[in-house]
């Protein structure tokens, strides 16, 4: 009796192709590859043709006789998807720690630098990296050269792990700066909730308007009004700068029949600068309002509405010396005669007169 046995490399292919099957059997992927190689084959035996096979099929030729030959060298498995993934990858290049160091110090120092100025000033420097200077020490070639691309990486990558600022970063944070700088109020404050008008004077509204006269003729219009007696006083320009608001505060300081100690206004830039300084020098207190506020300051926002209702509804000039001499005749007319429903049909001089009889003792002078 003879037996026979199967040699050691046969027994082992087997093995290999049963395990490549069986690791493809529960890839969904590789199973409807392998049943679209079914349905080619099928149609290649009833002789379709290949532009038809590949508007059935959904595979190119190229295709087929790919997936066939995966699956005959790896079995199933070679019909899985292969990853992606480049076989060769760029390695970091000349990425020292120290010339980390030297580009992040560089880019501090010079916020608004790209990579161009950086490496030019690194190579002006006579930088060299430790490989570099390794393979001089070793008489060998110089095969890691620090290129304007490559620190524009380190760049990137110092940018991404929040070591520097990108440019348009830095821009933008050095605008807001800029422009928190620029509207700083050396003087003016928020009016305390305490603060009470109980006299003439107690507290000024005031505010522009812009007015359009006519095609190309507009004028800005500075009102103001006391809250208690409604004494209003306004001027015209044909722009609003804080120059010609603080000479409308001289004007209203001393044609007002009673002395001012504050005055609210918004945050108009022409309430700035030189407005400020002359209320500081005039010791007239400078309350601002909070942003997207006009309810606030709704005396002086009510005056303007009739002024936009009674005097610009009238034909008036265009010329600003002319305009005035008219605005100052109705401004008269307003705080002598007009009446407000407010003030029980008084007008404001008439309420005023009024407030400094109650107020003067018998024999005595007025305590306004």
């Amino acid at each position: 009796m003879q037996l026979t046995t199967v040699g050691k490399e046969l027994w082992r292919a087997a093995r290999k192709a049963q395990q490549l099957e069986e690791a493809g059997a529960d890839d969904p992927t590789a199973q409807a590859r392998l049943q679209k190689l079914r349905q080619v084959e099928a149609f290649r035996k009833h002789r379709v043709s290949w532009p038809e096979i590949q508007s059935l099929v959904g595979i190119s030729r190229a295709t087929y006789y790919r997936w066939k030959g995966r699956l005959q060298e790896e079995g199933l498995k070679g019909l899985a998807p292969k990853p992606r993934r480049p076989r060769h990858l760029r390695q970091k290049i000349c990425w020292t720690p120290d010339l980390l160091v030297r580009i992040e110090a560089l880019r501090k120092q010079h916020p608004t630098w790209g990579r161009w100025p950086i490496w030019l000033t690194l190579r002006k420097q006579g930088f060299q990296s430790q490989s570099q200077a390794q393979g001089q020490a070793q008489g060998q070639s110089q095969d890691c050269q620090i290129s304007e691309r490559t620190v524009g990486r380190i760049l990137a990558y110092l940018e991404a792990h929040g070591r520097v600022l990108s440019v348009a970063s830095f821009l933008a944070r050095a605008r807001r700066g800029r422009l928190k700088r620029k509207l700083r109020r050396p003087y003016a404050r928020r009016k305390p909730r305490a603060y009470q008008v109980n006299h003439p004077g107690d507290l000024v509204q005031i505010d522009t308007l812009t007015v359009t006269l006519g095609p190309g003729e507009v004028v800005k219009h500075f009102s103001a009004v006391d809250l208690s007696t409604r004494f209003s006083l306004a001027e015209v320009h044909t722009r609003a700068t804080a120059n010609l608001a603080a000479g409308f505060l001289s004007e209203l300081l001393a044609k007002a029949p009673f002395p001012i100690r504050a005055i609210q206004m918004d945050g108009g830039s022409e309430f700035m600068a030189e407005f400020e300084e002359a209320c500081q020098q005039y010791n007239v207190k400078l309350f601002v309002l909070p942003p997207k506020s006009p309810k606030l300051n709704g005396h002086v926002e009510r005056m303007q509405r009739t002024f936009k209702d009674e005097f610009y509804t009238q034909p008036l000039p265009s010329r600003i010396p002319e305009l005035q001499r008219e605005l100052n005749a109705y401004l008269d007319y307003y705080n002598r005669r007009r009446p407000h429903r407010s003030l029980d049909g008084l007008a404001p001089l008439e309420f005023l007169a009024m407030m400094q009889e109650e107020l003067v003792p018998e024999g005595g002078e007025s305590q306004m």
